[in-house]
């Protein structure tokens, strides 16, 4: 979809006060579209939570939204090079309202000050690590390959955890999770500086600050998760 070694020559053309800005304004409008996202999501979690308790514990419907999630995220990077800007921030929303009504279990398992608390912590940590993002000199890029690794290591050990009971397990997982996605902010950040390189001045602008708006959503909202479940175990002790 774009590549991650793209250089800003194919820009010398610009002026490069007026390309900061409009790269400025292209970081501003995509973590704007996130808080958006984000802000949509808990209001969903929170909504469900207070009016429909009952979603929770009927697990085909719990299902039923996880695969509709899926699906979404699937279709939503096969089509974002054809489908209208506002086609791709419909999907976008409409994700972020689903993600919110699997997500209401938070808000009947804990209190509004630990999820405040939770959420205030992720939003620090997140923005560190996009910050680092954007302004290292190192070649963030290379962190793909051990990104990738830590993932699937995640994913197998999710479903051993499933199998196989053990607190420090969890608890392994959880920080195994915080720094994957923690990684993934900065990594996330960077590429999306990449990507505006690639699409500044054309139509496909709109469409990847959408799509980097969602790589970014679901690093916090997965960085989050894990906060709140470091914290179920801690109570748990």
């Amino acid at each position: 979809m774009y590549n991650d070694y793209h250089s800003f020559d194919s820009f010398d053309s610009y002026n490069s006060d007026t390309r900061l800005a409009e790269k400025r304004a292209y970081f501003a409008q995509t973590y704007g579209l996130m808080a958006a996202a984000l802000a949509l999501t808990f209001a969903a979690a929170w909504v469900t939570a207070r009016f429909f308790p009952q979603i929770v514990y009927y697990t085909p419907v719990i299902i039923g939204l996880c695969v509709a999630e899926l699906i979404l995220v699937i279709s939503f990077s096969r089509v974002l090079n054809r489908v209208s800007t506002s086609s791709a921030l419909g999907m976008f929303l409409l994700y972020s309202g689903l993600t919110g009504v699997s997500l209401s279990s938070v808000f009947l398992c804990f209190d509004i000050s630990s999820i405040f608390l939770c959420f205030l912590a992720t939003a620090v940590s997140f923005g560190a690590m996009a910050l680092y993002g954007m302004r290292s000199k190192k070649n963030i890029s290379t962190w793909g390959g051990t990104l990738f690794g830590g993932l699937i290591g995640l994913l197998v050990l999710t479903v051993v955890s499933f199998f196989f009971r053990f607190p420090m397990l969890d608890l392994f997982i959880c920080v195994l999770g915080l720094l994957v996605f923690l990684g993934m902010a900065a990594y996330d950040t960077r590429k999306l500086s990449m990507m505006y390189d690639q699409a500044a001045g054309t139509e496909l602008a709109e469409r990847y600050s959408i799509f980097a708006a969602l790589q970014l959503y679901l690093d916090f909202i997965n960085v989050f998760l894990y906060l709140i479940r470091l914290l179920g175990y801690s109570s748990r002790d």
